[in-house]
């Protein structure tokens, strides 16, 4: 049973069955992932360089795969892909992938990162997977038909307290320039928070907090295809996500706060309230 209730008018049939198509080739989709990490992670990289030219090499390897994979099952779908020209649809639908979702975990060999299939219907999420390779784990789910991790029904924790809650914290790759912004943040939540994990890739954390094994994460810079499908994975097991102020995330927010929903207003207020400290809102 789901959670939130659809708010939209889409096909459902037609929905249903795309995600169901990618639930069906999880596994080898999964095993392809595991293939070219192995081949990838084997070449130590010397410089910045020559990692960032890895991790792109990453995102294109599997994002020729998983485009031609969606092409030949749905001709007629749109997609929007990282680092890639748009594929106009010709009917309403449109995935929106993440090919490899903590890439730099990925190319070094560490088990931590996801690969993320959203489907929008006229623009709007419907539906979403994303595989988790390492565990052999793939979450799903499509508007009003709640959240699933490998066909079990999963809900976000019922932590009502910031001291019994496990977060992931927001710690931008560029972060210089607003140095003392996360070091506010860091210190709000080591007050008042139970303690901290980060995996190194939005799409997994959020997917840990659809299934309650964590509670919130507030991140930064976050993408279109990183957001698309845990959306609605995670607003389906009953978690939110916003911006700072509350606003519901779609597409274009700057910063977004992820959570069980029942801490999201708590963790808001504290952030508000330690920016104020130094001077940014």
């Amino acid at each position: 049973m789901s959670i939130s209730s659809p708010t939209i008018n889409f096909p459902l049939d037609e929905t249903l069955k795309r995600i169901e198509f990618i639930k069906a080739n999880a596994t080898g989709i999964i095993l392809e992932a595991k293939r070219i990490q192995k081949e990838m992670s084997g070449i130590r990289s010397k410089t910045d360089a020559d990692e960032l030219e890895r991790i792109h090499a990453a995102d294109r390897v599997l994002g020729d795969i998983f485009i031609k994979f969606l092409q030949k099952a749905f001709p007629k779908d749109g997609i929007i892909c990282e680092d890639r020209e748009s594929i106009d649809s010709q009917n309403d639908f449109r995935w929106v992938l993440d090919p490899v979702d903590g890439s730099m975990n990925f190319v070094r060999g560490l088990p931590l990162y996801a690969i993320s299939f959203g489907l929008e219907h006229r623009e709007t999420p419907v539906g979403g997977v994303v595989l988790v390779p390492a565990q052999d784990s793939v979450y799903s789910a499509v508007l009003g038909e709640g959240a699933q991790k490998n066909g079990e029904t999963i809900f976000t924790s019922s932590i009502s307290e910031l001291n019994r809650a496990i977060f992931s914290p927001n710690l931008p790759t560029k972060r210089a320039h607003m140095i003392q912004e996360i070091m506010a943040d860091l210190s709000g939540f080591l007050t008042y928070a139970r303690s901290f994990r980060r995996t190194g890739s939005f799409i997994l954390d959020a997917c840990w907090i659809a299934e309650g094994l964590m509670d919130a994460i507030w991140e930064k810079n976050v993408k279109h295809w990183d957001v698309s499908a845990i959306s609605i994975i995670l607003s389906e097991a009953g978690g939110k996500l916003t911006d700072l102020s509350g606003k519901h995330y779609y597409v274009g927010l700057p910063e977004l706060v992820a959570s069980n929903g029942i801490i999201h207003n708590e963790i808001l207020n504290l952030l508000k309230t330690v920016r104020a400290s130094v001077s940014r809102n």
